[in-house]
């Protein structure tokens, strides 16, 4: 990076940080949830606060909370981790061809802070050079956001009964609805692979567990933008 693209970064950086403000009330709230629920399920504050740190993924977090028990099921923690977590590989690909343009210390903090909400922000930014920077800037805000709410929400331990932290494990395939809605909506991106998705999850959501159904849908949609011809947005 020389030094001329420097103040360009960071002033691209700070854009994404102020237009993920709203969204950061949010994670901050879910954080809240999260860290209240971890603690009610025994899991000490500062393995909750460690998994925020290193994971950053509020939905697969939510979802294997039901499993954390003695002995712990590392195998049954992973796998469905994986499977909620299924929807960011089509994000990753969505946006793969913009963060090519960067170095690789902002394509390695991108791919490990590629939430919803940055990832919506930066779908609407598409096509600007400086998208890997905008979009760190608005995934690190919503880092700090969520990190401040599981340390306060460790605070507030039983805060959540068994049935609604179960509940909300089904988080991924929500935020897989809201996406789809978002692009259909606004018109953003390539969007035969995600009504694909849509037309697979309805399918076979009466016959599969959320987790199967989610992994299903966004493997039918990875594979038709593979596969299928592409069209214009």
């Amino acid at each position: 990076m020389t030094d001329d693209q420097q103040p360009r970064l960071r002033a691209s950086m700070a854009e994404g940080a102020r237009e993920s403000l709203g969204f950061a009330i949010g994670a901050l709230m879910f954080g809240v949830v999260f860290g209240s629920a971890a603690v009610a399920v025994g899991m000490p504050v500062e393995q909750g606060l460690v998994m925020s740190a290193t994971a950053f993924a509020g939905a697969a977090q939510f979802a294997v909370l039901p499993l954390w028990e003695h002995p712990l099921s590392f195998l049954a923690i992973a796998i469905s981790a994986a499977l909620v977590s299924t929807r960011n590989i089509l994000m990753g690909l969505s946006l793969s061809r913009d963060l090519r343009r960067a170095g690789w210390p902002l394509r390695l903090l991108a791919i490990f802070t590629l939430v919803d909400a940055s990832w919506a922000l930066a779908m609407r930014h598409r096509g600007r050079p400086d998208l890997a920077a905008f979009f760190c800037g608005s995934s690190l805000t919503l880092y700090v956001a969520w990190m401040a709410g599981v340390a306060a929400g460790g605070m507030l331990p039983g805060l959540l009964g068994p049935a609604t932290i179960a509940a909300l494990g089904f988080g991924g395939v929500i935020f897989l609805g809201l996406i789809i809605v978002l692009l259909v909506r606004d018109r953003v991106g390539p969007r035969l692979p995600w009504l694909v998705s849509a037309v697979v999850a309805v399918a076979i959501s009466p016959f599969a567990p959320p987790s199967l159904t989610l992994l299903a849908a966004v493997g039918a949609g990875a594979a038709s933008a593979l596969v299928l011809p592409g069209r214009p947005s």
